[in-house]
């Protein structure tokens, strides 16, 4: 990501030809107008393909996004491709930054010495920055000597002063021109990340009910409700303390608040209950966020008609199965390893109307905790959501829909969410 250490500051002598990070919104703004250059130069102007993963990566890089770079996320946002798609097979994306990368080099090498530099090195998706060879932006203007500017002005012929002038204020339409360009862009894309959140959350903020958060717990659903040890005369308080139904996991805790977070944020009622002591009446008389997967029971309720459901083909051995491709097993964990040396976890992600109680549910469960708090960040990052829009169809905002996310797991500490499937209907 952008740095953002110190004080904001303008590139000087001192950074001249040296790799810098845009801090300030003026640096950022003479990247972008550098972008605009090289993308109206003849090595870019009539590639709409390689323009776009040079555009993409410098946007994105510029708006703090940089270490998202990755050729799977550039073959989905840039090309389109599904969110499984196989990039061992697939070059597209390689390809293209390869030509990005040598059209640069020829824009360069006929360019004007000083320029700021857009580079893109070998091995990586980021783009780095620096000033050329020549003079850092913002150098004096070198000192005046002989006539005075005006004296040397009348001596010229007045076409010459006139075509002066004239392309003075071409010059100055066409910076204006590449900044309005730039924030119109910034803005389309701040707009299109916002709507994925909205869009997603919509018929929760509009509903005028307080919304049921359900979290999964301990008993996770194991126990009949008659047998529940629930609160009675005879408990004590150290076994309230610690009875199945009144326990949670601390990262189920954290998902759910960032669910309240969310609801607050947007000025809505809610309440809480887990899953033990949710009922069908609470379901019914409102939308319904349910958190946890293998831990609550009425997220398995939802399970046997949809697409993806959990299997557990052995012992210890969790599946998401797709009933499209039943026999494919790659969504799945072994619990009986190590915590520290498991490397994936997988999450589903649901928003459908429920036939039964005709309210909105709003799912969030991973295989482990980790799937669980991937899946959380997911629905309520507004950048998270932006995977969302790049792979749902035309207005699928009024659709339901279920997706399978995989995230990176790294001792113990879960990674950003990526759409590996998704149903939409």
């Amino acid at each position: 990501m952008i740095a953002q250490h110190g004080q904001e500051a303008e590139p000087n002598a001192s950074t001249h030809n040296l790799v810098f990070d845009p801090r300030s919104e003026s640096e950022r703004n003479q990247v972008r107008e550098q972008l605009s250059r090289i993308l109206a130069s003849p090595a870019f102007q009539n590639s709409k393909r390689y323009a776009a993963v040079l555009r993409y990566v410098v946007d994105q890089t510029l708006e703090g996004y940089g270490d998202r770079l990755k050729e799977r996320t550039i073959g989905i946002e840039v090309f389109d491709r599904p969110p499984d798609y196989d990039t061992a097979t697939d070059h597209a994306v390689r390809s293209a930054a390869a030509e990005v990368r040598k059209r640069l080099a020829q824009y360069y090498l006929n360019g004007s010495r000083g320029e700021l530099r857009i580079d893109i090195l070998p091995g990586s998706y980021i783009p780095q920055f620096r000033w050329g060879e020549d003079d850092p932006p913002h150098a004096p203007l070198p000192a005046q000597t002989g006539a005075p500017e005006a004296d040397r002005e009348a001596a010229q012929p007045l076409s010459g002063r006139v075509a002066r002038r004239l392309w003075a204020r071409l010059a100055w339409i066409a910076a204006g021109c590449a900044m309005a360009a730039a924030v119109v862009l910034a803005l389309v894309l701040f707009a299109a990340a916002n709507d994925a959140l909205q869009g997603f959350w919509k018929p929760v903020f509009t509903s005028r009910a307080p919304i049921l958060l359900c979290i999964g717990n301990v008993e996770g659903g194991q126990t009949a409700p008659s047998n529940r040890q629930g609160s009675t005369s005879e408990q004590t308080l150290a076994d309230f303390h610690n009875s199945p139904d009144t326990t949670v996991d601390e990262s189920d805790a954290f998902t759910l608040a960032k669910f309240v977070g969310l609801l607050q944020a947007n000025g809505r009622k809610y309440r809480f209950a887990t899953q033990s002591d949710a009922t069908f009446s609470d379901m019914q008389s409102g939308p319904a966020i349910l958190v946890g997967l293998l831990n609550n029971s009425w997220t398995q309720r939802l399970m046997p008609k949809l697409r993806f459901w959990v299997d557990r083909p052995a012992p210890g051995r969790v599946v998401i199965r797709d009933r499209n491709r039943p026999a494919n097993s790659d969504w799945s964990v072994d619990y009986s390893k190590p915590y520290l040396d498991l490397t994936k976890d997988y999450a589903i992600v649901l928003r459908m109307v429920d036939p039964k109680t005709e309210q909105t549910v709003i799912a969030a469960g991973g295989i482990t905790v980790f799937g669980t708090s991937a899946a959380g960040n997911f629905l309520t990052d507004r950048n998270e959501m932006k995977k969302l829009a790049a792979v749902a169809p035309r207005g699928w905002e009024k659709k339901n829909m279920e997706l399978v996310l995989s995230t990176d797991v790294i001792r113990g500490q879960s990674g950003p969410a990526s759409i590996v499937a998704a149903q939409f209907w």
